[in-house]
């Protein structure tokens, strides 16, 4: 009984731990504690639900609630230096067509596949599209490459690469090429903005790039 108890209450004080890197934070959308009056919700308090639904997800990993952008085409980074191509992920299942749902601007923040309980957000008009810094846009010129294929070749080509197993853990790459979240996790901003590890000296670009 008293371990029970015990586990009872470790997982009542535990558990607001798992959406506390979001709550509070730009990805957080929610009337409740979303921290952007430009953006949040009124009427829904839940943050995953901006993200992430229990049921009738599309796609369905990982889970995903928010309506995809419907953009054709996006203009891609390209250079004579690349020994690589940034392929466009437009219409495709990238990881990062999630991210730009929200950040090439076309969809509003709350616009989603799944609303909570019925409730569509009021944050769902043309009024709460994402603009500013945060709004890339569909041009991806001047921006990191991304839906590019990070492996053995490429670093042997290009010869200022760290090896693929030399990488640190919080650097992710997913089916084998680089996206949005190999550099930005979206669930955490103590390194702002959302990156997955602190940038002094560069210490993130340092993490593949060999200078």
């Amino acid at each position: 009984m008293r371990r029970q108890l015990f586990v009872a209450l470790a997982v009542f004080f535990l558990a607001p731990a798992a959406f506390a890197g979001v709550s509070g934070t730009a990805h957080d959308l929610s009337s409740g504690s979303g921290p952007n009056p430009t953006y949040r919700a009124t009427n829904v308090n839940q943050i995953c639900v901006f993200c992430h639904t229990p049921h009738a997800a599309s796609p369905a990993v990982p889970l995903w609630n928010h309506s995809l952008s419907a953009e054709g085409a996006y203009t891609m980074y390209s250079s004579s230096t690349m020994d690589s191509t940034a392929w466009d992920f437009a219409g495709g299942t990238a990881v990062s067509n999630l991210c730009m749902s929200c950040h090439d601007g076309t969809v509003a923040v709350g616009v989603l596949v799944n609303d909570p309980g019925g409730v569509a957000p009021d944050n769902s008009t043309a009024a709460d599209r994402i603009t500013g810094v945060a709004n890339l846009g569909t041009d991806l010129s001047n921006d990191h490459p991304v839906n590019m294929t990070y492996d053995a070749a490429l670093v042997a080509a290009d010869g200022e690469l760290v090896a693929v197993g030399s990488l640190p853990g919080t650097i992710q790459l997913f089916n084998g090429t680089v996206q949005c979240a190999s550099c930005h996790d979206p669930h955490n901003n103590a390194n702002v903005p959302f990156l997955v590890m602190a940038n002094t000296a560069s210490a993130l670009c340092l993490s593949c790039h060999v200078k």
